[in-house]
C-alpha cells in the first residue's frame, strides 16, 4: 500500500547564525618589506590575516601589529590601512564579503588567533577562488574579481562555505572561552593525536628548512608510517607531506627574492639544491614561473605601486 506520510513528519529548520550574503573580494598577498597601503573604507566587512611574518595594520584610530596565526576584522565603513614592518616580506590573506546576520558584530573591532584547522579553511578558500577569478589574486587595485568562464559551478559556492565555517568556528571558539576563564592549560596538552603529529612534522621542516629532507627520515622523527602521515596531510593541506615541504621551501625563497637577499645560484646552493637547473624546475613547477621571471614581476608590481 503507497501511504503518504508526509504530514508525520516535522522538519527541522535550523537557523543561520552566520550567512554570508556575497564575496566582494579575495586576495593572497605576497608583499615585499617596504609595501604600505594607503587605506580605504568601505561598506561592507574584511578580514586580514597573516600567513607568514607580520605586518602594522590601522583601524581608524590606531596602529598595531598583526602576526602569523591572526585574524583581523575591518567593520564596514572603518578606515584601515596597513604596511610591511620594513624588514618581513608577510604573505597576507584579506577577503571582504558582504554579511547582514546579527552574529556577525560578534567579530567588530576583533582580533582573533586562528588553529590549525582554521587555517586549513582559509587555504580552502584560497584554492577556490583560484580555481574560481580570472582576476590575479595578487592586484590589490580591483574594484570586482572577475569569474573565469570555465569555472567549476561549485566553486563560488565553496568559497562562501568555507567562509562561513570559518567565522562560525572562530565565533563558537572565542563564545566558549570568553565566560570560562579557566586555568591556563597548555595549548600542546590539548592538541588531538593528528595535530601532534602534525605539530611535529612542521617544527621538523622549520628545522630542516635548509636541506633536501626524505620521506623515510621524516616519518622516523614524527614515528609514525608514511601512509598516515600522507592521510593526515592530504585532509589537512590537501598534498602529502614532501609536498608541502617543498612549498614551505619555496615560499621562504620567495620571500628571499622580494628582499633581494641573493641570487638564484646562492639561493639554490643556500636551500641544499644540486644544482640550478633542479632548483629553477622546482621553483617553476610550484609557482609557474622560474626565479629570475619571479623577481621580474615583483619588481614590476614595486614599480607599480610607487609609480
Amino acid at each position: 500500500m503507497d501511504i503518504d506520510n508526509t504530514a508525520y513528519y516535522t522538519p527541522f529548520y535550523p537557523q543561520k547564525l552566520i550567512s554570508v550574503d556575497a564575496i566582494v573580494t579575495v586576495h593572497y598577498f605576497e608583499y615585499r618589506n617596504t609595501f604600505s597601503f594607503a587605506g580605504e573604507r568601505h561598506d561592507f566587512w574584511e578580514l586580514v590575516c597573516v600567513d607568514k611574518g607580520e605586518i602594522e595594520i590601522y583601524n581608524g584610530k590606531a596602529w598595531s601589529l598583526l602576526r602569523r596565526g591572526q585574524i583581523k576584522f575591518h567593520k564596514p565603513n572603518e578606515f584601515h590601512a596597513l604596511k610591511a614592518n620594513g624588514i618581513d616580506s608577510p604573505n597576507v590573506i584579506v577577503i571582504s564579503f558582504i554579511c547582514a546576520s546579527c552574529a556577525i558584530d560578534f567579530f567588530r573591532d576583533k582580533t582573533l588567533s586562528y588553529t590549525q584547522k582554521e587555517q586549513s579553511l582559509l587555504a580552502e578558500i584560497i584554492a577556490h577562488a583560484r580555481s574560481l577569478f580570472a582576476t590575479p589574486l595578487d592586484d590589490p587595485y580591483v574594484p570586482k574579481m572577475e569569474a573565469r568562464t570555465a569555472a567549476f559551478p561549485w566553486e563560488a559556492q565553496l568559497i562562501v562555505s568555507n567562509l562561513e565555517l570559518l567565522l562560525l568556528s572562530l565565533y563558537r571558539t572565542h563564545i566558549e572561552r570568553e565566560p570560562a576563564k579557566q586555568t591556563h592549560v597548555s595549548s600542546y596538552a590539548r592538541l588531538s593525536y593528528e595535530d601532534e603529529i602534525v605539530k611535529a612534522t612542521l617544527d621538523y621542516f622549520m628545522k630542516n628548512m635548509f636541506r633536501m629532507l626524505r620521506s623515510d627520515e621524516v616519518c622516523d622523527t614524527v614515528h609514525v608510517s608514511y601512509d598516515l602521515l600522507k592521510s593526515i596531510f592530504s585532509k589537512r593541506f590537501g598534498c602529502g607531506p614532501m609536498k608541502y615541504f617543498t612549498r614551505m621551501r619555496i615560499d621562504e625563497i620567495k620571500t628571499l627574492i622580494r628582499n633581494s637577499v641573493m641570487n638564484v645560484s646562492e639561493l639554490a646552493s643556500h636551500f641544499g639544491y644540486s644544482s640550478i637547473h633542479y632548483f629553477s624546475r622546482q621553483f617553476k613547477n610550484e609557482t609557474g614561473m622560474s626565479p629570475t621571471e619571479y623577481a621580474t614581476s615583483i619588481k614590476a608590481k614595486t614599480e607599480k605601486e610607487f609609480g
